[in-house]
Order: C-alpha cells, then structure tokens, then sequence
C-alpha cells in the first residue's frame, strides 16, 4: 500500500507487516494524492508543487514528471492511471482535467470545464469513459479517447475532505 505525506514524500508499505519498503523524495510541496497503476509496478503520486510524478514502486526511482496546475490542493488530488496503466488522468488548471501518456509525460486530451475545481477523476473498469467531479456539485462523463463529453449531471452533493 502507499500513503501520501504533508513531508514531500510518499511512502509504499507491506500491507501484512507494515514495513516501510520504499520512500518517493522528490517533489518539493505537500504530496496529496498517490495511486498504483493496474499491475502495480509504479506509483503516481501529486503536488501542490504543481506535478505529478510517476515512479517504480520496486525501487522508488523516479520515471517521469508532469507538470500540471492544481490551484487548490483541498479540492482536487486524484491523480489516476488508466485501466491498461497507459494513460493518466490529473485535476488540470481551475476547472479541467488533463489526460497524459503515463510512459512519456505527453498532454493527450483536456476535459474541460466544470464549474469550479475538478474535484474526483476515475476511468470505467474497461477505460473507454472517464468521469469527472467538479467541486460545485456537477458530474461529467467523457470519451476517454477523443475527450469528448457524453454526459452532464448536475446535484451532484460531494462529500467534505478532511
């Protein structure tokens, strides 16, 4: 398991014994956000340093580095991999969302707009939707391919963090 922590790093765990197996250093603000791809070889992790940092979860090395904007870390850390571990999604500047290509770091589509910050991200089990939380109380579904969007939902009542 991991955990993300207020001290710029993220930790990966043995869930039976609770031994520290490996610590992610790297990022230079308060990491909010930590998700294993699918097969489990690498950890995404994100910052209010504005990136999103891929790493193996073996080692701790370092693999890549997104730059993205995240204006406001209460509202929007859910950084996650696509399905096939081939694509990640992160909160993109104020109210969109950014689709990446987890092997280069490369910007493939924005999901844009939601209102007010986005909030909750999460691909459909078979990856051809993503879904998407704004913090004002809407939903949106997308095309995970072309980023087009599908459907709008509206009274949406999101649960407070902290």
């Amino acid at each position: 398991m991991a955990s993300a922590s207020l001290d710029k790093t993220a930790k990966i765990w043995d869930a039976q014994t609770g031994q520290l197996l490996v610590t992610l250093s790297g990022h230079t603000g308060d990491i909010g956000g930590v998700a294993f791809s699918p097969d489990g070889s690498r950890v995404a992790t994100e910052s209010i340093d504005q990136t999103a940092r891929v790493w193996d979860a073996a080692t701790g090395r370092q693999l890549l580095i997104i730059s993205t904007t995240i204006f406001n870390y209460n509202f929007a850390l859910y950084t996650t991999f696509s399905p096939d571990g081939k694509r990640i999604a992160t909160p993109g500047a104020g109210n969109s969302a950014k689709v990446w290509d987890a092997a280069t770091g490369k910007e493939l589509l924005t999901l844009c707009c939601h209102g007010n910050y986005v909030r909750g991200i999460a691909y459909s089990p078979d990856g051809t939707r993503i879904a998407t939380a704004g913090f004002e109380g809407t939903a949106k579904v997308w095309d995970a391919a072309t980023g087009k969007e599908l459907l709008p939902l509206s009274g949406i009542r999101l649960r407070p963090m902290g």
